[in-house]
C-alpha cells in the first residue's frame, strides 16, 4: 500500500507561544506538510468540533490529509481522512466496524505494532530520539526503528525528537515519512522548516 502521507504535523496548542494554532498549521501546509493530526485531548467536544471543521477546510485547500485523534464521531462529522488511536483508545478492529477511512496507531514497541498491524494503515513508533514532550522516556533509537521496519508489516513512521539534526540520522531507512510535533513549535519559520523536512525526505 502506498504511504498515506510524508509529513504529519501533530498539533499541540499548549506549545503555541503568541499566535493562533491555525496560523502555524497553515504555514506548515504552505511548506509541504501533507497531513495534520488534530490532537487536543483536553478540549470539550463542541470546541474540538469547531476546530476540526476549520482544519478540514484548510487541509482541503492544500490537498492534505486530516486525521483526528480518537474521536471517530468528529472525524465522521467533518469528513476527516483518518482517525488515530493509541493503547487507551478503542481497539482498531472495533473502529473498523464503523470507520472506512485511514486508521493510525501510536506504538512504543515492536510487539505493540504486531498486535495491531492487521487492523491499521500505519503506526507512529516513539520516541525514536530524545524529546522534550517526554523527557523521562528513554528513546528507542534508530537501530530499533530499523528492526521494527523489518519485523512488521505496516507503515512505520518515526516520532519523537525529529528535528533538523535527527532527520539526518533517518537517511536511507525504509520509512514512509515522519511525524513531528514539538519541533514545529520551536521553529521561527514554520514554512521553511516544513520545506526542509520535505527536501530531506525526498533526497536519494
Amino acid at each position: 500500500m502506498k504511504a498515506p502521507f510524508k509529513i504529519c504535523f501533530i498539533t499541540n496548542r499548549a506549545l503555541v507561544k503568541d499566535r493562533p494554532l491555525i496560523e502555524v498549521v497553515r504555514e506548515a501546509l504552505e511548506g509541504g506538510v501533507d497531513c495534520v493530526l488534530l490532537r487536543e485531548p483536553d478540549l470539550k467536544p463542541r470546541m474540538l468540533y469547531h476546530i476540526a471543521k476549520r482544519f478540514r477546510e484548510l487541509t482541503e485547500e492544500f490537498g492534505a490529509k486530516l486525521i483526528i485523534k480518537d474521536r471517530v464521531d468528529l472525524a465522521l462529522l467533518v469528513g476527516a481522512d483518518g482517525v488515530h488511536l493509541s493503547a487507551d483508545s478503542l481497539y482498531p478492529a472495533d473502529v473498523k466496524k464503523i470507520w472506512k477511512g485511514l486508521i493510525g496507531y501510536s506504538a512504543h514497541s515492536i510487539d505493540e505494532i504486531k498486535s495491531v498491524e492487521s487492523d491499521v494503515d500505519y503506526v507512529f513508533l516513539s520516541p525514536i530520539f530524545p524529546t522534550r514532550s517526554k523527557p523521562r522516556t528513554k528513546p528507542l533509537g534508530v537501530e530499533y526503528l530499523k528492526k521494527a521496519i523489518i519485523e512488521t508489516h505496516t507503515k512505520v513512521y518515526p516520532l519523537g525528537g525529529v528535528d533538523r539534526v535527527n532527520i539526518e540520522k533517518l537517511k536511507g531507512l525504509d520509512i514512509p515519512g515522519v511525524a513531528v510535533m514539538s519541533a514545529f513549535f520551536r521553529e521561527p519559520n514554520v514554512k521553511e522548516f516544513a520545506h526542509f523536512l520535505k527536501s530531506k525526505l525526498e533526497e536519494e
